[in-house]
């Protein structure tokens, strides 16, 4: 399964903690995920036809003096190749336990909004967003995102 997450805050993303219940990385996300940029990377299952089963929490580090942080958690369930037909499905969460992320995975993937206001540098008031969707060759694309509060 293919997996991207685009930075699209003025923030860095850390990767804050990974689950499988199966699966494994081929290629490991890149991180920090700079403000701009985006990670791709793919995961596997680690027995045949066990297929893909798990999350990652990121943590958002703003850059404010008061070192505030913002956490989500992306998730995964994939049944591979062997079993048609193919079930792809993603979902991200407001928690810092993968397993949210996995729980929120649906079919059709889905968005948030952080339920806490944030200040940045500049001391505009914002949130966060988060989302998921699967391009036309199944790929899960996560996105991260401000809004005005």
């Amino acid at each position: 399964m293919h997996v991207t997450v685009a930075n699209n805050t003025n923030f860095g993303i850390l990767l804050d903690g990974t689950l499988f219940h199966p699966g494994k990385y081929v290629t490991t996300p890149a991180t920090p995920i700079e403000p701009g940029k985006f990670t791709a990377y793919e995961l596997e299952d680690n027995n045949i036809g066990g297929g893909v089963n798990g999350g990652n929490a990121w943590l958002v580090v703003l850059d404010n003096p008061e070192g505030d942080t913002w956490s989500f958690a992306t998730g995964w369930i994939f049944n591979g190749t062997v079993a048609p037909p193919p079930i792809r499905k993603a979902g991200v969460a407001e928690s810092s336990d993968p397993q949210a992320g996995n729980e929120a995975a649906t079919p059709e993937g889905n968005s948030i909004t952080s339920t806490k206001t944030f200040k940045d540098k500049d001391g505009k008031t914002i949130k966060f967003t988060a989302s998921v969707m699967f391009d036309e060759t199944g790929t899960a694309q996560f996105a991260v995102g401000t809004t005005p509060a």
